[in-house]
């Protein structure tokens, strides 16, 4: 087989941002104002095993914070946590607010994210939100079927409901193609 003929490996195939695999990536496109300045502190919700988390890694300056409570995910966290000198692993409960707040150490975190496919998604959020300033720009990737198995409109409409609650909605986009019954939403503070 030729160079040119050859298929690239997996390898090389994961050294691309790939839309598909990450739903930050997927707001970028959707051209949603998640673009990084390059000196943020992120509390990053739902690490797993650090796939989007290599990347913006790479577009900041800044600390993440990745917080994880599966012991499997955590495990690949770590070993991409040893490659790099801005990533923070957190092995806790997103919904341990009093346990995350120890790890901060105190640092002013510019971007909270949160990508954890659960009913109670918007209250993780509202909690993790005790832990930032107003200023700060909340990240929410929302898995509609995660939420409950009604019509995807009406979980929609009463998911937003809830958000307006506790922050002011400022983008909101469909992930789709990248992510089937995904929508994205760029928050602030009230």
């Amino acid at each position: 087989m030729s160079e040119k003929t050859k298929k690239p490996t997996l390898r090389k195939l994961n050294l691309e941002w790939n839309a598909y695999r990450s739903k930050w990536k997927s707001a970028l496109d959707r051209k949603l104002s998640v673009d990084l300045k390059g000196d943020e502190n992120i509390l990053y919700l739902g690490a797993s095993t650090g796939s989007t988390i290599s990347h913006i890694r790479k577009k900041t300056k800044g600390i993440i914070f990745a917080v994880e409570k599966s012991p499997k995910m955590m495990v690949e966290l770590m070993k991409l946590a040893i490659k790099s000198d801005n990533i923070a692993p957190i092995f806790a409960d997103a919904r341990n607010v009093e346990e995350i707040k120890k790890r901060l150490f105190k640092k002013k975190i510019d971007i909270l994210f949160q990508d954890i496919p659960s009913p109670d998604q918007v209250e993780m959020l509202s909690n993790a939100a005790q832990l930032v300033d107003k200023d700060c720009r909340i990240f929410l990737s929302l898995k509609i079927i995660s939420v409950a198995h009604w019509d995807p409109e009406t979980v929609l409409k009463k998911t937003e409901e809830k958000l307006k609650e506790h922050f002011k909605i400022t983008e909101s986009a469909s992930l789709e193609p990248f992510h089937k019954k995904h929508y994205f939403y760029v928050l602030k503070k009230k």
